[in-house]
Parts: C-alpha cells; sequence; structure tokens
C-alpha cells in the first residue's frame, strides 16, 4: 500500500507517517521510483507508535521499544542487557507520566469543586456567608487542591 493508503487506515497523515520515518520508527520499502510501499505489518506498527507516543514516551524509547517488541533485532548474548536497559527508560518514563497523571487529577479534582461553587453560588460577591468577597469553600495549597476539603450544600 502506499503512504495515502497507511496513513487512511491508520487515522494519521501522510506528514506524520513520514515523520515517523525520519524518526526510524517506520521503514518503508521503496519502488525504483522512489515511492513509499507499506506493507499491512505497517498498519500495527503504525497503531503502537501513536499508542506509545501519545503516553509521551520520547521517540527513542519507541523505536527502542519497536525493535524489541516487533523486530527481534535483538541478539541473544545482548538480549537480557538491552531489555534491562529498554525496561529502565520505560520504567522511568511510566513513572514521570503517573506523576502528571497525579498532578492533572488534583487539578481535575480542584476545578470541578470550583464549578460546583459557581454554579451554587458559593463564591464571588454575595455568596452566603461573606457579603464583601465571598466565601469560597475550595481550599487550595502549593500542592494543589487541600486533602479532605469537604463541600456542603446550603
Amino acid at each position: 500500500m502506499h503512504i495515502g493508503d497507511l496513513a487512511a487506515r491508520t487515522g494519521t497523515t501522510v506528514r506524520m507517517l513520514r515523520y515517523h520515518e525520519e524518526q526510524g520508527l517506520l521503514r518503508p520499502e521503496r519502488t525504483p521510483a522512489g515511492y513509499r510501499v507499506y506493507v499491512e505489518k505497517d498498519v500495527d506498527r503504525v497503531a503502537r507508535i501513536r499508542c506509545m507516543l501519545s503516553a509521551a514516551l520520547p521517540a527513542g524509547a519507541v523505536g527502542q521499544t519497536l525493535t524489541f517488541l516487533l523486530d527481534g533485532a535483538a541478539p541473544v548474548p545482548e538480549e537480557a542487557d538491552e531489555r534491562a536497559r529498554l525496561a529502565g527508560t520505560l520504567r522511568a518514563e511510566l513513572d514521570a507520566l503517573t506523576l502528571k497523571i497525579e498532578a492533572l487529577q488534583r487539578s481535575r479534582d480542584l476545578l470541578a469543586r470550583i464549578v460546583a461553587d459557581i454554579e451554587d453560588a458559593e463564591v464571588g460577591p454575595g455568596a452566603p456567608g461573606d457579603p464583601g468577597s465571598g466565601s469560597r469553600r475550595t481550599a487550595v495549597t502549593k500542592a494543589g487542591p487541600a486533602v479532605g476539603v469537604q463541600r456542603t450544600r446550603s
């Protein structure tokens, strides 16, 4: 299949497929005229690339992972070392992603409380309990929303 066909099948763009090739993540065959030719297994490869990149893995780690999982290029004597190195890289990325998810969850929880307070008229001028500047029941610290902050409905 040609690059436009692969783009349509994978829901990506021709430009993105060319970028993946530049990064060494895709290696299409070439016709004598220079056209890229992809095979059926490239559909799965692109799906895996997109999944790993959307998880914020750097292109280098994606390439290492694809080599190990799909290409089977690691020689037997070096396989354990390569596997350990790749696992370490992926573990570090997983840990960083976990921290980002936790921070996003705290931000989401805070935003949800603020929206609920606004919808319930619990903040702003004329809010119950503080006629001047309004009362704010969503406590915020440098680390994010306070743990255990409870909203009560009036």
